[in-house]
């Protein structure tokens, strides 16, 4: 655009804002100048400033200066918008003037300074504020080289400390936080921020010399600023911190502070003797003087120069320079802290505050530079993926800059390295305090400072545990550190002894893994990661005979050493470490490392550590049944605490899960050392403890997959022939070896019946010493035989189905034999058919007198018929003798019948766990036996007297498994049980189902009756009673009896399951006896009287009782019967 046509445009709106001076006025002439900048850059394409308001700038911004320096009649919101008016018109301008630039910056500064006390900020409003604030920004950014080089010279620097007094008072005091973040970037434009580095190097010694006049007070309003509540918000901590180190950097990097001392990093007596030989001192002022002089950048305009006063500035000697560091030192501590901050942009600015203070600032702020260093190697391991990779681009950074040698820094004479061997040292020392008393928070930033240290070491960490005292104090630090809350009661939670032990058990993630001094899983992984990092980079064996050292110095602590050692040796994981440190690792090394953990943890202490409660004392009968709920009598300890318990639980997992870190560190080479850990595994794989089991379990999985097994069947099948003539010996031996059942049940678990040449002799060992021993060990020895019957039902349940397969696949092949044969015979009759035929017409031909050569041929053909008939009957009695050798009873199942039989006179026990597992193991044996009826039912016939006696049992837990032992034996047979069922077994059943519905009747949930073991009875029987009416041929006596029972659950207080499932029963026996049913229920309704529909028969009346109130559905099926 033509300035004239713009000048024409502009010139109303001006001239009206110089007459009128009003909001409306100053509004039209923004609305001009923004269409004049539009139509501009339309024609021009141009970006940022334009050449016509450039041109036209000082017309534009007199009348606007002018009102503002009259202040008459002058309110907010005309104050405001002569403002904004003002940053518009000099956004797009060019300040090429001083004069003019002074001008403009005195009248926004006065706005924004109380005219009556300058030391305080002006009563404006805040939208004014900040758009004061915002031109200053923009004059300053849009100011000439040679403006800017007297905005930094002597002449304007007490306007220059008054605004950046205004800036920090605002930036503190005020409440809204846009208003605040924009005096800090106004603070950071006055300081050069975003193009400092674009300035020549005398220009930039300009601004440095000028702000170390104000530095003291920046940096302390913004570290205050910084370090303030979270709830300031992110963007007001994140400029604080940027603007700090802006000025920080500014003032005290290195290459300044050569150019303004020569003696800059030499301590006091250098810098005295200095001056006395060489007049050091002196000449230096000399030098100061000529810079002054013949620097362009502090003399004035001739007209300012009588009117400005100067300040004076600093000496930047090296007294100057280390006082400032060490007060420095004081606010880096305070903002070091942030590390915590909740927000990640404000940890990723702390990163970029770190390395610029390292690497600008490594000689002036030495002290400060390990605690730049923390705040780095802290957030290298933050949560933030941006955060975490911004710290470590900055860790290789400080590493090039300071990893020089010792002699590098001066001061202390250290390199990086043993900055961060020393801060290792004392973090070592503090960490223990900080878990102990500190929140998670406190613990986490420490521990990632620690884990950051270790992490720059790298491969030094091997010197570092050379070191006793170093290795001693970091390793009883990691120890404290993981101190484990074994206080959870789910620790001695435990299988039932009716367990299934094929199931999959899913616990608790955390069980075990509690940790009394934080809750936070971070802290956790961190933990790890520091264990980890230990075992790859440092020498195995010095750190494996350290631990070891410390698991035989204390008891209190075994459990969190074993875990400390378990997550050193899992960072020498051959699968995860890289190729360089697998070159490096040596496999006899490892292997004597494994050789001395588990010839120390599989021990007398560790592994037959105590895992039961006993109590102390005599106790009632019933008293010891309910011990006996959860303990298994393997243990032989006594008067053992409940938290010692819990300990021991914890400890043998942790050592469990060390043999598996060993087993992956070995590789295929753990082989050697399966004879001593196989068995104690297996061992404790049986046990009931839910923890211990599962934790074993995965061992031995960890172990088969270390050792290149398929599985743990595989481990156990190609094992078993190393430990079976041993375990044999000790089976003969229970109360030597109590624990020698569960290495059976074990194998048994896992190879289930495929190892049967071993597996069958120690079944037969563990049957001689049930015998033996039937009262004191029996619950161990007939757990293994659970799962031994258990292991043979899966497997005959498999070898049916692929028999069936099998005959399958033969019927078809004989059918298409016989559709291949047929066609070639051209005849459908047998053999013995056509030979009875052809000798009945050879007979018939000899009555008509046929000729003898006929006769002889006949014969022939006789002879050959009845050959063949022979040849057939030969065949078959071959195939009879075939089926003979087939039903030949496999070793396996005489076991299965041996176990059932001893389970027939061991029910008679009182030891209510004893029962429930016998009625178990009969109950799967009876399911194992199905395809063998002349074994089995010669076995159920000598189990039905105890399980008779079981059925009468007061104990309901017992009475509901007898009958699901009963209804099994139904299943499997129940012609053979039908009539013993019926005499023997109903009786008692209607008895028990008819006392309880009295007592259930009218019970609500409220009651806490639906929690009883009456209640699960009643509901356990009724639910199975229903089979018995499908598989028995009840008489209608027996109907009767069974409805008469049932009856009593159809009533509308009954609980509602309950009645339920007596109207299942009711409905099942209407299907057979429809007449019984409704005769039944007919009686239940009012007395009422039965017309027949022929006049000749008398009517029938049923003498009802209408005291009992049905259920609907019962009320309904009457109704359909009838």
């Amino acid at each position: 655009m033509n300035r004239y046509k713009a000048f024409d445009l502009l010139k109303p709106a001006s001239v009206a804002v110089a007459r009128e001076g009003d909001v409306r006025s100053v509004k039209g002439l923004r609305q001009v100048v923004q269409q004049v900048v539009e139509e501009e850059r339309k024609e021009e394409e141009a970006d940022g400033w334009t050449s016509c308001i450039n041109d036209l700038k000082e017309y534009l911004v007199f009348p606007l200066l002018l009102h503002l320096k009259s202040g008459k009649n002058m309110t907010w919101s005309l104050q405001e918008e002569i403002v904004e008016c003002l940053r518009d018109v000099l956004r797009f301008s060019i300040i090429e003037e001083f004069q003019f630039f002074q001008e403009i910056f005195t009248q926004l500064f006065l706005i924004l300074t109380d005219r009556g006390n300058p030391q305080k900020v002006g009563n404006v409003s805040e939208d004014c504020k900040q758009a004061a604030l915002a031109t200053v920004s923009i004059i300053v950014d849009n100011a000439s080289n040679d403006v800017k080089d007297k905005i930094y010279g002597d002449v304007f620097r007490p306007q220059l400390g008054h605004a950046v007094f205004i800036c920090l008072k605002l930036a503190q005091e005020e409440k809204n936080r846009s208003l605040r973040i924009e005096a800090i970037e106004t603070l950071s434009a006055l300081g050069q921020k975003k193009n400092f580095e674009m300035f020549l190097k005398d220009q930039q010694m300009a601004i440095s010399r000028t702000f170390s006049n104000f530095l003291p007070g920046i940096v302390t309003a913004l570290a205050k600023i910084a370090t303030g509540d979270e709830k300031q918000g992110h963007k007001l901590t994140v400029a604080a911190i940027t603007t700090w180190i802006h000025f920080v950097t500014m003032v005290m990097s290195d290459c300044f502070l050569e150019e303004q001392s020569s003696s800059f990093g030499d301590n006091k007596t250098v810098t005295e003797l200095k001056a006395r030989l060489f007049g050091e001192g002196k000449n230096s002022k000399k030098r100061e003087t000529e810079r002054k002089k013949n620097s362009k950048f502090d003399l004035p305009e001739p007209d300012e120069e009588s009117n400005s006063q100067k300040l004076p500035n600093i000496e930047m000697s090296n007294d100057w320079i280390q006082g400032t560091a060490d007060k420095l030192m004081i606010l880096v501590q305070s903002m070091a802290k942030l590390v915590t901050h909740s927000h990640w942009k404000v940890r990723l600015s702390l990163v970029d505050w770190a390395q610029q203070i390292i690497c600008k600032c490594s000689r002036s702020l030495e002290g400060s530079l390990v605690m730049a260093i923390e705040v780095i190697v802290t957030l290298r391991s933050d949560d933030g993926v941006e955060v975490g990779s911004a710290a470590q681009e900055a860790l290789v950074t400080i590493t090039q800059v300071l990893h020089v040698g010792k002699n590098q820094l001066q001061g202390k004479h250290q390199g990086l390295m043993e900055l961060l061997e020393e801060k290792v040292y004392t973090l070592s020392s503090q960490l223990p305090t900080i878990f102990r008393q500190e929140d998670d928070v406190k613990s986490l930033t420490s521990l990632r400072q620690l884990l950051g240290c270790l992490e720059v070491l790298g491969e030094r960490l091997s010197h570092l545990v050379m070191w006793p005292s170093h290795s001693q104090r970091l390793f009883r630090a990691l120890t404290s550190m993981l101190t484990l809350d074994a206080r959870e009661s789910d620790l001695l939670l435990e299988k039932t002894n009716t367990h299934d032990p094929f199931e999959v058990l899913s616990l608790k993630p955390t069980l075990g893994q509690s940790f009394r001094y934080f809750t936070d899983r971070r802290i956790f992984e961190t933990l790890t990661s520091t264990c980890r990092l230990i075992g790859c980079h440092s020498d195995v064996k010095a750190v494996t005979d350290l631990c070891l050292d410390l698991l035989q110095e204390t008891t209190q602590h075994q459990k969190e050493v074993l875990l400390l050692l378990t997550l050193i040796i899992q960072g020498r994981d051959r699968n995860k470490l890289k190729e360089k440190d697998k070159q490096i690792v040596q496999p006899e090394e490892n292997e004597n490392v494994v050789q001395s953990v588990i010839d120390l943890i599989v021990c007398q202490e560790i592994f037959d550590a105590a895992l039961y409660v006993h109590l102390q004392g005599k106790t009632s009968a019933n008293d010891e049944d309910t011990i006996k709920d959860f303990l298994v009598p393997v243990n032989t300890h006594r008067n053992i605490s409940v938290d010692l318990v819990k300990n021991n639980v914890v400890l043998l997992a942790n050592a469990l899960n060390l043999i598996s870190a060993c087993a992956h560190m070995v590789g295929p080479d753990f082989v050697m050392f399966l004879n001593k850990v196989l068995c104690p595994v297996m061992e404790k794989a049986g046990e009931s403890n839910v923890l211990v089991g599962h934790t074993a379990s995965n061992t031995l999985q960890e172990i088969a997959k270390a050792c290149e097994f398929g599985s743990r069947s595989e481990l156990i099948e190609k094992c078993v022939p190393h430990f079976w003539y041993p375990l044999s010996m000790r089976l003969k031996r229970l109360p030597q070896y109590p624990s020698a059942p569960l290495v059976l049940q074990v194998c048994l678990e896992y190879a289930n019946v495929d190892v049967m040449a071993f597996t069958e002799e120690l079944v037969e060992d563990v049957l001689l010493s049930c015998d033996m021993h039937h009262s004191t060990q029996a619950l161990p020895l007939l757990k293994v035989l659970l799962v031994y019957v258990m292991a043979v039902k899966k497997y005959e349940a498999k070898h049916v189905d692929e028999n069936e397969k099998q005959d399958d696949h033969s019927g078809c092949a004989e059918k298409m034999d016989v559709q291949q044969e047929l066609p070639e015979s051209g005849d459908k009759k047998g053999e013995v058919a056509n030979f009875l035929l052809n000798y009945h017409r050879t007979k018939m031909k000899v009555q008509e007198g046929l000729e003898t050569d006929s006769d002889e041929v006949m014969q022939e053909e006789v002879g050959e018929a009845f050959k063949k008939l022979g040849h057939q009957e030969e065949q078959m009695e071959d195939d009879h003798t075939v089926n003979d050798e087939k039903k030949k009873i496999p070793r396996y199942i005489e076991l299965v019948v041996r176990i059932m039989e001893t389970c027939s006179y061991m029910l008679y026990t009182k030891d209510r766990q004893i029962k429930l597992l016998i009625l178990e193991i009969t109950r799967v044996g009876s399911e194992a036996l199905t395809h063998w009826e002349d074994e089995r039912l010669p076995v159920l016939h000598k189990l039905w007297k105890p399980l008779v006696l079981r059925l009468k049992d007061s104990d309901f837990v017992v009475l509901m498994r007898a009958f699901l032992v009963l209804s099994t034996m139904m299943i499997t047979s129940s012609e053979f049980l039908q009539k013993r069922t019926i005499k023997e077994i109903f009786p008692p059943l209607f008895s028990f189902l008819k006392n309880q519905s009295y007592i259930s009747l009218g019970k609500s949930r409220r009651s806490g009756y639906y929690m009883t073991m009456a209640y699960k009875a009643q509901y356990a029987i009724l639910d199975r009673l229903g089979m018995f009416v499908n598989t028995l041929n009840l008489r209608v006596f027996n109907i009767s009896e069974l409805l008469n029972v049932i009856v009593l659950y159809l009533e509308t207080k009954q609980p509602p399951a309950l009645s339920g499932l007596g109207l299942d029963i009711v409905k099942k026996i209407a299907i057979k006896h429809p007449n019984n049913v409704w005769l039944l229920l007919a009686y239940q309704q009012p007395p009422m009287r039965i017309i027949p529909p022929v006049p000749s028969l008398p009517s029938v009346k049923i003498s009802g009782s209408a005291s009992r109130t049905l259920i609907t559905e019962a009320t309904n099926l009457y109704k359909q019967l009838s």
